[in-house]
């Protein structure tokens, strides 16, 4: 495969991406249960109850996207489980994310809690669908790839309150799949609770 996939996971509770990835070659990144730094006050305190999920969460992705030694990467949380049987579907809709990361510095390949009027198709790829406004709500880090160059911007933010999924769509520029190819097994907790 010419792009990494790293999982980010939680030894606290299955990984149960791992059945889907069978015969695809992946790495598993296991968050530590790390402590929130000392003295530490959120800028933003409406996005989270709770701090310390939110930073594991946070550091978590991080720790993912350092394993990457490709051009682009695949993170993909522990509970995502696809929605589409084929695996073929779902690998052509990665390949299909490696050409729209000229475009854009990530492709999200699930997406929530969005408003489709703030959407709009992406020219050439009608399965895709990019902003019209500039910081539109969506929430989900579930599945979704990036440039190498976004991974060194990735790394330079600090958790201040605002949880990773939601610092992915208001700091890239990206596109989202219209329809999602994982759903959210939430069966084992979230990566934040854990």
């Amino acid at each position: 495969m010419d792009f990494d996939i790293v999982v980010v996971a939680s030894k606290n509770r299955k990984i149960l991406i791992s059945n889907y990835l069978k015969g695809i070659p992946y790495q598993i990144s296991i968050t530590p249960n790390y402590s929130l730094p000392k003295n530490f006050k959120p800028t933003n305190q409406t996005l989270v109850q709770n701090h310390l999920g939110a930073y594991r969460c946070f550091r978590g992705h991080q720790d993912a996207l350092r394993m990457s030694k490709k051009e682009h990467i695949l993170i993909l949380e522990d509970d995502a489980v696809p929605i589409i049987s084929d695996r073929r579907d779902i690998l052509s809709n990665f390949y299909a994310g490696i050409e729209l990361l000229s475009h854009f510095e990530m492709v999200s390949f699930h997406g929530r809690q969005f408003n489709p009027y703030h959407f709009k198709t992406v020219a050439g790829n009608s399965k895709f669908l990019q902003p019209t406004l500039f910081e539109p709500w969506v929430v989900a880090a579930l599945a979704y790839m990036v440039r190498r160059d976004t991974v060194q911007k990735l790394m330079s933010y600090e958790y201040d309150g605002i949880p990773w999924d939601i610092l992915l769509y208001w700091s890239l520029s990206f596109c989202l799949q219209k329809k999602s190819m994982f759903n959210h097994d939430r069966s084992e907790g979230s990566l934040i609770d854990v």
